[in-house]
């Protein structure tokens, strides 16, 4: 199976870097969800996903792609792919001249008995914030309350997070499995492991802090015991008078799995919206 996956992604990636994209197309599902540096909103849904690939046919062209530390997570009838990508662009005599390294994480639920992409999130390794992002928002006037599966994980992830912003890491750690994968836009490849997480926050611990957290559109895509969890997030600063000192906005990917009836994540990505390379 892990061998399949990978054929899978390959094949499409192949395409890919010849200009056709359409190979990502026919793997999707009628729901994926695509989250790429160039979006301000993740590309939601098959056709929205196929009039934003036609858009690119033909403009993409690259001689090499490397998959580094490729890792396959088997959940029921859900997978979770996730490696570090380097595209390479050639020289007629085959040195580089230019490479672009990559996040990524893939998400493939088994439907109908064929292994279709749901979940697809692509962030530049090593990013920062433009200058200026123009983000649309969903206009409520009313904090949004959330029940079912996602209800259960937004507790989690918002208690978790208000430790976060206070500069206490230690809250996402005790959800982490022990084999947690992490990608964020600090890190030069994936981290591997709880343990390599705590020495990562250990570094991080108390040098955070930010006023106040939203969540923005939050929603699950659910496969048995392997859920992924997207939103994108505002961190905001205040002046001493209430006003906005800063926002950084974020998209953010989460795998949960249910471990003996409690909701534990196996890998976390986390992406500037419309991030851009240093």
């Amino acid at each position: 199976m892990n061998d399949e996956i990978l054929l899978l992604e390959k094949a499409a990636m192949k395409r890919w870097r010849n200009g056709d994209p359409m190979g990502f197309v026919e793997l999707s599902a009628d729901d994926i969800l695509y989250v790429d540096p160039g979006l301000s909103k993740p590309i939601q849904g098959l056709e929205e996903y196929r009039v934003y690939m036609k858009q690119v046919e033909g403009k993409v062209h690259y001689q090499r792609s490397e998959f580094i530390a490729s890792r396959i997570v088997s959940v029921g009838d859900g997978i979770l792919l996730t490696y570090n990508y380097r595209s390479s662009v050639l020289r007629p005599e085959g040195t580089v001249s230019s490479q672009t390294p990559w996040n990524t994480t893939e998400v493939y639920f088994k439907r109908e008995g064929t292994w279709k992409i749901v979940h697809s999130h692509w962030s530049f390794v090593k990013h920062r914030v433009r200058d200026k992002v123009e983000i649309p928002l969903p206009l409520s006037s009313t904090p949004k309350e959330y029940d079912g599966v996602l209800g259960e994980l937004m507790v989690l992830e918002s208690a978790a997070m208000q430790r976060w912003r206070k500069g206490d890491p230690w809250g996402f750690v005790e959800l982490y499995t022990p084999q947690v994968t992490y990608f964020d836009t600090g890190t030069t490849q994936r981290i591997n492991g709880r343990r390599a997480m705590i020495t990562e926050y250990k570094r991080r611990e108390g040098k955070i802090f930010y006023d106040v957290m939203d969540f923005i559109e939050p929603q699950v895509q659910v496969c048995g015991d392997m859920v992924v969890l997207f939103y994108r997030f505002l961190s905001t600063w205040l002046n001493l008078d209430g006003s906005v000192s800063k926002r950084t906005p974020w998209n953010c990917t989460e795998i949960y799995q249910r471990m003996d009836g409690t909701w534990k994540i196996i890998h976390n990505h986390w992406s500037h919206i419309c991030g851009e390379r240093y």
